[in-house]
């Protein structure tokens, strides 16, 4: 599978990491607060009791989530010390779950302290508690998954005496040297929420603008006051519910009622700054990245693509050659340290040391494409895991990858990711599809273009094979071809493997009827050769699959029978279905009719969904001589499935379950 890069060179890789690591994985959302606890706001803590009733079944609720920020003009920079605190009231017997904390630091987020105690109930008491300070507090790196370096770190601990009634409280600090790079506010989170808010105070001199996602019919209350030389801006919210989790859900930020806030101008020396606001200042401090690459002169660079493109006639092979070449010779390895995590390393030391993270493969790339004549262009990316557009949020939140992008003609703009080492020339890597590139036309001009939908005819399986029984089972002999990301998947699953794995793989991989299932045979070709579809030929056998009554067989041709039950319950699942890619399956199989037998009956075709929808498929059976023939298409035509559209899937759903139902009636000829 696809390693995709963890925002290596953008701030929000942190919020990715507080969503996936926090949210979904049972943590403590560290978000907002102030050094206060419930009380100190002059409310009492709500009874357990009356809890335990208003939220049944939760195990705990945050009684308080604060951030109070301070914006401050240090020297030449504006900077911000954010303070946090949660206070949480566990409810459950189970609560205990949620004993384990973690704060994370970096170097755009300084931790500067952090403090954790339990408030325990004193017995007897329903309103009295006794402190229970923590004191050990563990600090380590925190490494991602493809990170070869990393300077995010966490403080982690846990919580003593939890127990139905207790609060566990937390207070940290954390400086952000740089006001451009700041974490956004989760109002709510994975436990209801009573009371939720953000404070913000700013000299008059600067200038704090915001954008609200997925806020909905939420009651959020915004204030704006001025207090002596300073502007006070506050959102509160009250009484929230705890966030849905489902199944192959977007990421948090596609639905969770968030805020962004970015400082847009400051004054600063006496002169006015503007920080942020729209892409041309984006795109000014991302010039400023590209401005720091220390040059590297490498003649062995220029002829290696003076090698590589020699003979090619066309700019597209060109492209094509230095492309692939990236891809097979140059190693992906994140780096994420300060501004290292944002500014490439030279095209020439990238090429010498034959390894990098994603800004230093896109600048390799770029450079050789340049060097071969083609107009190429550094291009920051937002990976579907950020649902944000550049005219929405011209933030460095907006975008957490790097790519190159060739102009083969004018206007037509070709995206090449090669730290997708599979994906072949002419496609975007598959987790950038359907987002946008910020291209860098040079040191002051920059574009915004929109990077395509690979539609599902490109990707996709063609499965044939011949089928003949024997006794009540099957023997067959086929052949897959798998396209565009159905091929990058398995490539990237099948590359690697040892005489042991690469089996078992296959296996799992063309397994059908039922689970009497062997392959006897196979072969894979055209594993490393990305313009060629992936292809497997096959020998098998399926053990106690013909039905036989009196004198006639009965067989279902359906072997396969994906999305058979994959009904989509609303009142149940709530958040939209992601999809990697949309895809288009074929399917024909042909079963030689037995020497002494005649088909009896031979099931109708049948078909359902539009070609817009998001999934449709046909269905239909011929007899060809001595065989029966069975034509399958399967299309499923999403990225991102909306609730909305769950009742037109599940009809669809059911009338291919139907279908798969379907048997060929083969009778035995009278003598």
């Amino acid at each position: 599978m696809l390693l995709i890069p963890k925002a290596e060179l953008y701030i929000f890789r942190l919020i990715n990491e507080l969503i996936m690591k926090v949210i979904f994985n049972l943590r403590i959302l560290l978000l907002p607060l102030l050094a206060l606890g419930w009380q100190a706001h002059g409310q009492a803590v709500p009874a357990l009791v009356s809890l335990q009733k208003e939220y049944p079944g939760q195990q705990a609720t945050y009684l308080d989530l604060r951030t109070d920020l301070t914006v401050e003009i240090r020297h030449d920079s504006v900077q911000v010390l954010a303070r946090h605190h949660h206070d949480m009231l566990h409810l459950g017997d189970e609560s205990a779950g949620y004993a384990y904390d973690q704060v994370f630091s970096s170097h755009f987020s300084r931790l500067q302290k952090v403090e954790a105690r339990t408030m325990s109930l004193v017995p007897g008491t329903t309103d009295k508690y006794k402190a229970l300070k923590v004191t050990a507090f563990k600090n380590k790196a925190d490494v991602q998954d493809g990170v070869f370096f990393d300077d995010t770190r966490t403080t982690s601990f846990s919580f003593p005496a939890i127990a139905p009634g207790a609060r566990t409280i937390t207070d940290y600090s954390v400086l952000h040297p740089d006001a451009r790079f700041l974490l956004p506010f989760y109002f709510g989170s994975y436990v209801p929420v009573r009371h939720s808010e953000l404070t913000i105070t700013a000299p008059k001199s600067v200038v704090i603008n915001y954008k609200l996602f997925n806020a909905g019919k939420l009651p959020i209350k915004f204030s704006k006051q001025e207090q002596g030389s300073s502007v006070v801006y506050r959102w509160t919210a009250d009484n929230l519910p705890a966030a849905t989790r489902d199944a192959d859900a977007p990421k948090g930020s596609y639905y969770l009622p968030h805020l962004v806030y970015y400082v847009e101008q400051a004054t600063i020396a006496g002169k006015q700054q503007q920080l942020l606001g729209g892409v041309p200042q984006l795109y000014t401090l991302y010039s400023d990245f590209v401005r720091r690459i220390q040059p590297h002169d490498s003649p062995a660079l220029k002829q290696q693509v003076a090698a590589l493109v020699a003979d090619a006639k066309t700019p597209e092979e060109k492209a094509r050659r230095v492309y692939y070449w990236v891809q097979d010779n140059v190693r992906y390895i994140a780096f994420e340290q300060g501004l290292r995590g944002f500014v490439p390393h030279a095209a020439g030391l990238v090429y010498e040391r034959r390894y990098g993270d994603c800004k230093d493969m896109a600048n390799l790339t770029t450079e050789m494409l340049r060097l071969a004549g083609l107009p190429a262009y550094l291009t920051w990316v937002g990976t579907r895991d950020l649902p944000y557009k550049y005219a929405e949020l011209a933030t460095p939140g907006v975008d957490n990858h790097m790519i190159a992008t060739c102009e083969l003609t004018p206007g037509q703009y070709t995206f090449l990711d090669a730290t997708s080492r599979h994906t072949p020339f002419g496609m975007p890597s598959a987790f950038i599809q359907g987002k946008e590139g910020l291209l860098a036309l040079d040191a002051s001009q920059s574009k915004v273009v929109p990077i395509p939908t690979v539609a599902p005819a490109r990707n996709g399986t063609d499965d044939r094979s011949v089928l003949t029984l024997d006794g009540t089972g099957l023997r067959g002999t086929g052949q897959v071809e798998m396209s565009g990301y159905a091929k990058v998947d398995q490539s990237y699953a099948l590359d690697g493997l040892d005489k042991v794995q690469e089996p078992k793989y296959v296996k799992a991989l063309l397994e059908r009827g039922n689970n009497k299932f062997f392959v006897d045979k196979y072969a894979v070709q055209n594993l490393a050769a990305r313009d060629q579809p992936l292809r497997l030929t096959y020998d098998y056998r399926v053990q106690d699959y013909v039905q036989k009554l009196d004198d006639e067989l009965y067989v279902n041709l359906s072997l396969e029978r994906p999305l058979a039950h994959d009904r989509l319950d609303s009142l149940v699942r709530h958040l939209p279905r992601t999809s990697e890619f949309a895809h288009t399956d074929h399917t024909r199989t042909e079963l030689v009719v037995p020497a002494g037998y005649e088909v009896s009956y031979l099931p109708p075709a049948a078909h359902a969904g539009e070609a817009s929808g998001p999934l449709n498929f046909s269905i239909s059976y011929e007899r060809q001589g001595d065989r029966i023939i069975q034509s399958r298409e399967l299309t499923v035509n999403y990225l991102l499935l909306p609730p909305g559209q769950f009742g037109q899937w599940n009809g669809v759903v059911d009338k291919l379950g139907a279908a798969y139902r379907e048997v060929v009636i083969l009778k035995k000829k009278k003598t």
